[in-house]
């Protein structure tokens, strides 16, 4: 099972929430942007569940539920994904120029969310 973000704390929540923000992609499923922002920002987790067992009301019968934890490693620092990590990040993948051509603002020099995908998985190789 992979990482859940509602198991993380706060200040990586709020990251996690500009991440999707920054980075929105068309038709991609929601645990694509888990899977990103934990690659990305390199966030381990334990998540662990347990089965128990929940008696009902009525006549149905028990029901077997699904109790879970999450387990941060505290060498993790909590800042190293959080909104600013997240801002920083996306500033650095943004390309610097010191003047715009007019070809190149004529031809858009907006990235396609094909590039920016490109750039995320170069940066986490590295």
């Amino acid at each position: 099972m992979g990482t859940i973000p509602e198991t993380f704390p706060q200040t990586v929540l709020a990251g996690y929430n500009q991440y999707k923000v920054l980075f929105k992609q068309d038709n991609i499923p929601s645990f694509e942007y888990t899977l990103q922002f934990s690659a990305t920002f390199k966030l381990p987790w334990i998540l662990s569940f347990t089965h128990k067992k929940k008696e009902s009301e009525g006549s149905s019968p028990p029901l077997l539920i699904r109790q879970w934890s999450a387990k941060w490693w505290k060498v993790i620092k909590e800042s190293q994904a959080d909104k600013a990590a997240v801002d920083s990040y996306h500033k650095s993948l943004i390309p610097r120029t010191t003047s715009v051509s007019p070809s190149s603002s004529a031809s858009g020099s907006s990235m396609t969310n094909k590039e920016i995908a490109q750039r995320i998985k170069d940066y986490s190789n590295n």
